[in-house]
């Protein structure tokens, strides 16, 4: 037993021995091999999508990052073999249950293969969040377009229908008490001549603003030759089926004609294709007649209104002059 004791006091002397120098060179050695592993690994970057969980009663006033920066270390035959779906992130907000400034740090979760790999380094750049919340609002607010150029010459949109006509949007209480109404994406109609319809999405009026139905609407519209009104003045006052026998005079060529058509139509016409008649074949004898001025037209042109609506003219005997021609 003495010997055994001995041999035990004389292995302890030799472990204590310079027992400074042995700690600063196994502190040495770990520091060693810790700088090999570190200066072995390879590096791979990842951009990823940031789940951030609110309270339901409360919302984002501000924009913040929807995506972060993630960072794998490892062996390059290990990290090549992790995909983005084999990481989350996430920042929890749950617990704020009233207005103000938040910061809540930014959580990784490992899944798929990033769970089976070792040795593994994850780093996520931001690693903190800070969001300013507020009161969340929700109303419905009508959809108005955003209706851009013009149809082709000629042309023009006659009516226009969005479905949904209205959405639900959620914001700030700051932002969604001003908000009567959200308009769409610019719709451009330049050069169109014929009925349309598109998909087009809402614009935000704050980054803070969503839609939770969707932010998707459908523009609708009916096309048309456009219609113009014209005015025209001192027509020629044609008289019809008036006897040989007779002539009329006084004929008074100051009027006005108001009508309406086609654009691309009435641009063909000229004053010439227009005027006024008056039947004559009821005059039997010579004296003062009153009669009932007629518009005289090519189709499809609209008369919205002219002057005079009737004109006095005297009859007389046809000249020998006039009966020899």
């Amino acid at each position: 037993m003495r010997s055994l004791s001995l041999k035990t006091n004389r292995y302890i002397e030799r472990l204590m021995h310079n027992w400074p120098i042995k700690i600063i060179s196994l502190v040495a050695a770990i520091l060693l091999f810790s700088f090999y592993r570190i200066s072995s690994m390879e590096e791979r970057f990842f951009t990823v999508p940031l789940n951030v969980e609110i309270n339901d009663r409360l919302i984002a006033s501000e924009e913040y990052p929807r995506t972060v920066r993630v960072t794998v270390k490892g062996r390059a035959e290990d990290i090549l073999l992790i995909l983005e779906d084999d990481i989350s992130v996430s920042a929890d907000f749950r617990s704020c249950t009233k207005e103000g400034e938040y910061t809540s740090p930014v959580k990784i979760v490992r899944k798929g293969a990033a769970l089976s790999i070792e040795p593994i380094e994850i780093l996520v750049e931001p690693m903190e969040i800070t969001l300013s919340l507020e009161k969340k609002v929700t109303r419905s607010l009508e959809v108005k377009p955003s209706i851009i150029g013009f149809p082709e010459k000629g042309y023009n949109i006659s009516q226009y229908f969005i479905t949904p006509s209205s959405v639900e949007a959620q914001g700030p209480e700051s932002v969604m008490k001003s908000l009567s109404f959200i308009h769409s994406e610019d719709i451009d109609v330049s050069d169109r001549k014929n009925d349309f319809t598109v998909r087009v999405r809402l614009k935000k009026p704050s980054p803070s603003v969503v839609f939770p139905g969707g932010n998707i609407v459908e523009f609708t519209a009916v096309v048309q030759e456009a219609y113009i009104v014209r005015t025209m003045n001192s027509l020629d006052m044609i008289a019809l089926d008036l006897d040989t026998r007779f002539e009329l005079s006084g004929i008074n060529t100051d009027n006005t004609l108001k009508i309406q058509g086609k654009e691309l139509s009435l641009k063909n016409y000229t004053t010439n294709d227009f005027r006024f008649t008056v039947d004559c074949s009821g005059i039997r004898e010579e004296g003062s007649y009153t009669l009932k001025v007629v518009p005289d037209v090519p189709t499809g042109v609209l008369v919205l209104d002219y002057d005079p609506k009737e004109i006095v003219v005297k009859v007389k005997s046809a000249s020998l002059e006039s009966n020899g021609d």
